[in-house]
């Protein structure tokens, strides 16, 4: 990690406060698992997995269905900007479990509407924050839905915890840091083009609410009601092991591995969008923190994944990333030029 990144510090060996605090959590194994579960509580399922079409989600429905043998529904947040390889991903997973999915989009375009003018808004900025919030709250709404809607008493989700543990601070702060150096007509520019922005956030809301939040109130974090389904971290009670989940899905589910320097969130096209500014930001992309957790936890060596960091901040990379965003969107190659300008 490099110096650059917010709060880090040093002590007189070179190593940082991050790995001085860190402590590895022993999985609480596959029975405390199925306690936490308690299967055949719900009418019809006994979990609820969003599934991605990435490893992690996937080898979740795995390990639910032939390793617990439980009732899985698994259910699809299909966005305009899931790669192809996702889908098939997803297909051929529940297909070769035997498990039940459902495909869930938002009405009219929404996703697509919503990034173009945000996007469009941040030209002179050069950062992307605030990109994924769509996600963030779509993928807890949609799931939330379903799962009251059937009855489903578990949310099982294949989040680890080497995508939670850093948190650089106020993206907001990062993005009005990147406003504030605007000219008046700039501020103009970004104020129309985010609240047009903010509603189809609004209206996303309103197809997919979550009880006691405001549709207005689109820039906060949603608070979750006490009651309902528990969301449970499969890999808290499972040992996570990137090559056997890769194998295994492989091998048994018709999971084909995407063609890239690691499968982490390969799934959606704008995440080299969010390694640009991490590393423009901080020096060190999304891509890079995930892969410092994972040498943390004792998973990956330090060369192995200075290998991997290297291949996915490759700068010619990420500009030719971020272009094919903007193509994708239907935004000219200048406004790309303006947005890789500054």
């Amino acid at each position: 990690m490099p110096s650059t990144y917010p709060g880090i510090a040093f002590d007189a060996n070179g190593v940082c406060n991050h790995c001085r605090k860190f402590v590895k959590q022993e999985p609480l194994g596959r029975q405390k698992l199925l306690e936490a579960i308690n299967p055949g509580r719900g009418r019809n399922y006994d979990v609820l997995i969003g599934i991605s079409g990435g490893k992690d989600s996937c080898y979740v429905a795995y390990f639910a269905k032939r390793e617990l043998n439980l009732r899985v529904l698994a259910v699809s947040y299909d966005f305009p900007f899931m790669v192809d390889l996702a889908r098939s991903n997803i297909r051929a997973v529940c297909e070769s479990l035997a498990v039940e999915y459902r495909i869930v989009r938002t009405k009219r375009n929404l996703e697509y509407r919503l990034l173009r003018n945000h996007l469009m808004s941040l030209l002179k900025t050069g950062t992307t924050w605030g990109q994924c919030m769509f996600c963030h709250y779509g993928i807890e709404a949609i799931l939330r839905k379903v799962a009251m809607e059937e009855g489903i008493p578990v949310m099982l989700s294949g989040t680890t915890s080497n995508e939670l543990w850093w948190d650089p601070g106020n993206r907001t702060k990062f993005l009005f840091d990147r406003v504030k150096r605007l000219t008046l007509l700039e501020k103009a520019g970004f104020a129309w083009r985010q609240s047009r922005a903010y509603a189809c956030l609004v209206e996303q809301r309103r197809q997919f609410p979550i009880p006691g939040n405001s549709a207005l109130s689109a820039y906060r974090r949603p608070a979750l009601p006490q009651s309902g389904p528990r969301a449970i971290r499969m890999f808290d009670y499972v040992a996570w092991d990137q090559k056997e989940i890769e194998e295994t899905l492989m091998r048994e589910a018709g999971w084909r591995k995407p063609d890239k320097a690691i499968s982490w969130r390969y799934d959606c096209i704008l995440e080299p969008l969010l390694d640009y500014t991490y590393k423009k930001e901080f020096g060190i992309s999304s891509t890079g923190l995930y892969l410092c957790g994972l040498i943390r936890s004792g998973i990956m060596n330090r060369d192995e994944a200075e290998g991997i960091r290297a291949r996915s901040e490759d700068g010619q990379l990420l500009t030719k990333c971020v272009r094919d965003v903007f193509k994708f969107l239907n935004l000219s190659p200048q406004s790309a030029d303006v947005f890789l300008a500054h």
